[in-house]
């Protein structure tokens, strides 16, 4: 099991998205909260358990970036757009970090089929997590991979092992 000092964090920036932490051999993951207010409360609270006087200098952070595609709908990319921002404020008034990756980039690491389609790749990628989700232990939830949480999950681990290398 690791027992490396930093706080590993991988978000999914969506509504429908969630944040991961990863921090010496546990694994913990959290749907997207509903409003801002709840969102900087859960963030707050991944940093607060480091054991270090500033945990914003332990936390190694990757979120995916997004912008809006020619088949989102206006409201729809508009809403994942003020996710998005909001995350990104969030992350810089804790003095945070803040590293962006592009979906191709960490998906390819786990050797997804470009082939697949959106729904079959959502399910291969929430069954990717669950394997994952294996080499860490679990204290505060159950442990299961959602489609909800699959993709900050897989961001989180993504982040420790290829971005940050670990």
């Amino acid at each position: 099991m690791e027992t490396s000092h930093f706080n590993y964090i991988g978000i999914d920036p969506g509504k429908s998205g969630g944040i991961t932490r990863i921090y010496k051999g546990y694994i913990e993951s959290f749907k997207c909260p509903e409003t801002v207010e709840e969102m900087q409360i859960q963030f707050k609270s991944m940093l607060q358990f480091c054991s270090v006087s500033i945990p914003n200098e332990n936390t190694k952070l990757v979120m995916e970036r997004v912008w809006a595609r020619p088949n989102n709908a206006t409201r729809s990319a508009f809403s994942y757009g003020v996710n998005y921002g909001q995350w990104l404020g969030i992350i810089a008034s804790c003095g945070v970090k803040i590293n962006t990756i592009l979906p191709t980039e960490w998906i390819r690491y786990y050797d997804c089929d470009k082939k697949l389609e959106y729904s079959e790749r959502k399910r291969w990628l929430k069954k990717k997590a669950q394997v994952m989700l294996t080499h860490y232990r679990s204290h505060c939830w159950k442990g299961v991979a959602t489609l909800s949480l699959a993709d900050s999950i897989l961001i989180a681990h993504y982040g420790k092992k290829e971005y940050f290398r670990e």
